[in-house]
């Protein structure tokens, strides 16, 4: 692990840099990988000595082997290609190697989602260099100490990952981290993925965007039993909607004075309450503090009614129809009936990610089919909906990661390993 703040030192490839890990393959290999990460992941779990880290038992629970596992057969269902080549027809076999050297460039908003691109980076054998933010304390280096004390894999696994301090203005050092990328992977805003992408990089480098978008969520009152409604309000108040998981909106079939709609913002309400004290929300800047009454303004001046705390701390809109206008952060959800999902479907934004969806088996085909044509790129049950899986964003993080290599064998199906391989995902090509 390296930490150092003096960016005029990071230059040239990164083999020629003396701030990043060497460029060559560690001996470490997949399943040692597998087990330093989950012993990490039962360090934070047990220990919980990171107060202030929000996510952190995501994180947690995304690291253990049991959910990478399934993650990585997602994609490649025999892990041994990552170890050798496998077969995957009479004369063909296949081995799936790292890219080289990934950077990743962390949101300033939920800075630790670029820890789940990590992982699966680290998994796959890749030197990983990460941009900390300027607009928060840096965390990744405390968990990579954490990483590198649970094990001698954990520790040789830590060495393989620089965190990188400059100023986002700082272009000299921002060329030369994308200079040395392999693949460059960009968290963050509109603008910071701009600029990112503007930078030059290596002809072969690809780069991963998981850039700005928005969720909603699809209940139907009558199927919305109380701990659903619950895990749907957890999704929503954990990252005060700062994370593009979220939803910002909730389309909930049925009409006002409907008693089964009517018990369900009752139900909303009082969780939000509770879940509001639970998880205490980040300290607002004055931006944030003034939105939110001038958001409530907003809807009581085009119809809506409100359902609120008696401060600031979360608010229900009931609407008939969403108000782009309306920020939808800061525990502020805007709520619209619908009677049928061709309705809610006519209203997807275009920069969509997650819909946290609970519907009847039938609505839920039709409506899954057509909004993932609208681009929702996930549909969790309620209380997933901040859970990191991959693909994320409609991205196969795992196949962008690696490198994949086939080789025609002379006699038969031979293999190193003496496991067969299906395809499940085919090669993704550079996308310069």
């Amino acid at each position: 692990m390296f930490r150092d703040r003096d960016s005029d030192v990071l230059t040239g490839r990164a083999a020629a840099s003396p701030l990043v890990p060497e460029l060559r393959y560690s001996a470490l290999t997949y399943r040692q990988r597998l087990r330093a990460l989950d012993d990490l992941a039962a360090d934070l779990l047990e220990r919980r000595t990171m107060p202030g880290v929000p996510g952190l038992p995501f994180l947690a629970g995304f690291l253990q082997a049991s959910n990478l596992t399934r993650l990585i057969a997602r994609e490649i269902p025999s892990p041994e290609a990552l170890e050798g080549f496998v077969s995957i027809d009479q004369r063909k076999s296949v081995r799936l190697l790292p890219r080289g050297m990934v950077c990743h460039w962390m949101a300033g908003n939920v800075p630790l989602l670029g820890m789940f691109s990590w992982a699966v980076s680290v998994l796959a054998g890749n030197r990983n260099v990460i941009r900390v933010s300027s607009r928060h304390d840096d965390m990744v280096s405390p968990l990579l100490e954490r990483l590198a004390g649970v094990s001698d894999q954990g520790r040789e696994l830590a060495r393989e990952t620089a965190v990188m301090h400059f100023d986002r203005d700082d272009m000299a050092t921002q060329t030369a981290m994308s200079a040395m990328a392999d693949v460059r992977i960009a968290w963050g805003g509109m603008e910071a993925i701009e600029a990112i992408r503007a930078l030059p990089c290596d002809w072969e480098c690809d780069t991963i965007v998981l850039g700005p978008r928005v969720s909603i969520a699809v209940l139907d009152a009558s199927a919305a039993h109380d701990r659903a409604i619950s895990r749907l309000v957890t999704d929503i108040v954990y990252f005060d909607q700062l994370a593009c998981s979220s939803p910002q909106w909730l389309f909930l079939k049925g009409r006002p004075g409907q008693p089964a709609f009517d018990r369900v913002v009752e139900r909303l309400a009082a969780e939000f309450d509770v879940q509001s004290r639970t998880f205490p929300r980040h300290p607002l800047g004055f931006d944030e503090t003034y939105r939110i009454p001038l958001d409530r303004a907003r809807v009581l001046l085009d119809g809506g009614t409100l359902r609120t705390d008696i401060q600031t701390a979360w608010t229900i809109a009931l609407v008939d129809a969403p108000h782009t206008r309306v920020s939808c952060s800061n525990r502020f959800l805007q709520l619209i009936p619908f009677e049928d999902v061709e309705q809610v479907t006519a209203q997807i934004p275009r920069n969509v990610q997650t819909a946290v969806t609970l519907l009847c088996d039938r609505e839920m085909e039709q409506f899954s089919e057509d909004a993932a044509r609208r681009g929702v790129c996930r549909f969790p049950r309620p209380g997933e909906g901040n859970h990191f899986e991959s693909p994320w964003d409609g991205v196969p993080l795992v196949s962008r990661l690696t490198r994949w290599v086939t080789r025609t064998d002379g006699h038969g199906p031979l293999s190193t390993t003496g496991a067969r391989f299906e395809w499940n995902t085919p090669p993704h090509s550079s996308n310069n």
